[in-house]
């Protein structure tokens, strides 16, 4: 059986890739419309055992799933500021993922609204 447990150095870098990334994403320098008026925020950043892959979840306010394409193509440019500010032998490959909790938790919200279920309630 797999155990899921993440180690504290995991942990560790996964919070300072989440920092920087979201640190890189404010500055905006992407020199994109599409992408600089987009207001996108890092919610998760789950780091491989041998801390080579990281997967950063991100959601935009307007919902769109079309910037993950343009984060995965453009993260040489978040490598380049993890590699300047982190200590570390290798920097993660980077991985863009839309984090589809918050969409998740809405269609649970909408079903607990429902007169139907409110009247079990």
């Amino acid at each position: 059986m797999k155990r899921n447990i993440k180690s504290q150095r995991q942990l560790r870098v996964g919070q300072q890739l989440k920092h920087l990334v979201s640190e890189v994403i404010a500055i905006g320098n992407f020199q994109s419309e599409k992408i600089d008026n987009l207001s996108i925020t890092v919610t998760e950043v789950s780091v491989s055992p041998n801390l080579k892959q990281a997967y950063i979840y991100v959601v935009s306010r307007d919902n769109k799933k079309s910037f993950i394409k343009f984060l995965n193509e453009k993260k040489f440019l978040f490598k380049k500021e993890i590699a300047n500010k982190l200590k570390l032998r290798f920097v993660p490959d980077l991985i863009f993922l839309f984090d589809e909790t918050f969409e998740y938790a809405n269609k649970i919200e909408k079903i607990l609204k429902e007169p139907k279920v409110l009247k079990d309630l």
